[in-house]
């Protein structure tokens, strides 16, 4: 293939940087696997989690093993894609490129941004003490740890009321 200068070009130059590993990414490099680019998916976790089921391990119902599974397993079979832990902190869109936490620059030729989201209180911070978030996994944790310790405390109550 030759581009409009008549010099050669290797379509697998191409570099695709993904930020996030939920369902939509996943699909996205899925989709990705096997053509003619190189992918890097890069998350600060090492597994995709299953969110619909967190009610389920904040109730104690499930372990967090059960809801999640390494992303590099998920995506083993595409040769091209690559897999980093790391957390994006600068993205420089006019030298395309992406900066790690841990200083690790990656250049990228299309960038592909999905990196999650926060519990979202409407400018109301006081609701969080009082509406804990269920977006991650430490947060079914720390629910869990909640509930059982309520329920650790009704019984040692002596009163039945109580």
């Amino acid at each position: 293939m030759s581009n409009p200068s008549g010099s050669a070009s290797d379509e697998t130059d191409h570099q695709i940087v993904i930020v996030g590993a939920g369902f939509a990414v996943l699909a996205v490099a899925r989709g990705l696997a096997g053509n003619r680019c190189r992918v890097t998916v890069i998350d600060k976790r090492n597994f995709h989690l299953f969110q619909p089921l967190l009610y389920q391990v904040a109730t104690g119902a499930l372990s967090p093993a059960q809801i999640t599974t390494p992303i590099r397993a998920k995506l083993k079979k595409a040769g091209n894609i690559t897999v980093l832990r790391g957390e994006v902190v600068a993205v420089d869109v006019t030298a395309r490129r992406v900066t790690l936490a841990d200083g690790v620059v990656i250049s990228y030729d299309t960038l592909v941004l999905a990196p999650g989201m926060q519990t979202q209180y409407f400018r109301h911070p006081e609701w969080e003490t009082l509406a804990p978030g269920l977006k991650t996994i430490e947060d079914a944790l720390t629910i869990r740890r909640h509930i059982l310790a309520a329920f650790e405390r009704a019984e040692a109550r002596e009163a039945p009321a109580e």
